[in-house]
């Protein structure tokens, strides 16, 4: 019996619509294949990325072994300085560095430049004092943060006027206690009662938990050395001084360091930035003080040196 025509165009319709269905299928493994091979490649240029980012950390550690009597600032950079160096002929080393298919950029700041944080938690007049000099005109919530702070690191259970220990800090989502110790980070800033993100923006520019030295004279910035309590013509002075290429304090002395360096495989667009925060302990020995593998917020130099390498 010959087929009919109806039957016949059903045919052709089934057979279209399974050449739709394949195509499609077809497409979709393409797709999928393509999204594998692109998932493969940033795999590999992020690894990539990370190894160059912990060489930049090796050139930077290999810097800071080199010998030095003092450490000074100079155009917003830290330089590593010795006797009988001429300032006004700076070395400045290149930080932007290509290194295996791939480019390395890195920055050296100096600790010692900054004020210790859990110094200031147990001395209610230096914390006071750091607000009024980082917020001259005064910011909502400062009495609050201060006392938030001291009782943050205090040992006790009893909280300020202003302030809250793990009874207030219980009732938040998710719940955590109070230190009742020093802090381990500046970042820990962030879980206080009243330090806002405002204020916390200020503040981590001017402190650190590594440094347990006196203020490097030649590096600290001025909010640094108000807020340690100099009086500000002594603060100018010291401006001054570094303004005409001179050391205010040659037997200024740094010995801690944080290191940002990030790594990018060239042609790529994935960066990837480590951090280290290192002590020299002896002539041509550092401590490591902290390690982080993925650092969240790099920062890009707007200057190629932070610390001139010495030959």
């Amino acid at each position: 019996m010959r087929p009919l025509r109806g039957e016949r165009g059903i045919a052709l319709l089934l057979v279209i619509w399974l050449l739709v269905i394949l195509a499609a299928l077809a497409a979709e493994m393409a797709m999928s294949a393509r999204g594998d091979i692109g998932a493969v490649r940033n795999f590999k240029e992020g690894r990539e990325a990370y190894y160059l980012a912990r060489a930049g950390a090796q050139m930077a550690f290999a810097e800071l072994l080199e010998d030095f009597d003092y450490v000074y600032a100079k155009e917003g950079q830290n330089i590593l300085g010795r006797a009988g160096d001429d300032l006004k002929e700076a070395e400045f080393a290149p930080r932007l560095v290509k290194f295996g298919g791939g480019l390395v950029s890195y920055v050296i700041t100096d600790e010692n430049a900054k004020l210790n944080l859990n110094a200031l938690a147990r001395d209610e007049a230096g914390l006071r004092r750091l607000f009024a000099t980082l917020f001259p005109d005064g910011i909502e919530g400062a009495d609050t943060a201060i006392d938030g702070i001291l009782d943050w690191a205090d040992a006790d259970d009893y909280h300020r006027a202003n302030g809250a220990e793990s009874d207030y800090y219980q009732t938040l989502k998710p719940p955590y206690k109070a230190k009742n110790g020093d802090f381990d980070s500046v970042a820990e800033l962030r879980r206080v009662k009243g330090v806002s993100p405002k204020m916390f923006d200020v503040l981590e520019k001017v402190l650190t938990v590594y440094s347990a030295g006196a203020l490097n004279l030649n590096t600290a910035s001025p909010e640094a050395l108000l807020a340690s309590g100099m009086p500000p013509n002594q603060v100018d002075g010291i401006m001054d001084a570094r303004s005409h290429n001179a050391v205010p304090d040659p037997n200024g002395k740094s010995d801690t360091f944080a290191i940002v360096a990030t790594g990018r495989f060239e042609g790529s667009a994935l960066t990837h930035s480590v951090r280290a925060v290192v002590r020299k302990t002896a002539a041509r020995r550092l401590t490591l003080l902290d390690w982080t593998d993925d650092y969240y917020e790099p920062p890009i130099p707007k200057k190629e040196p932070v610390i001139s390498p010495r030959r």
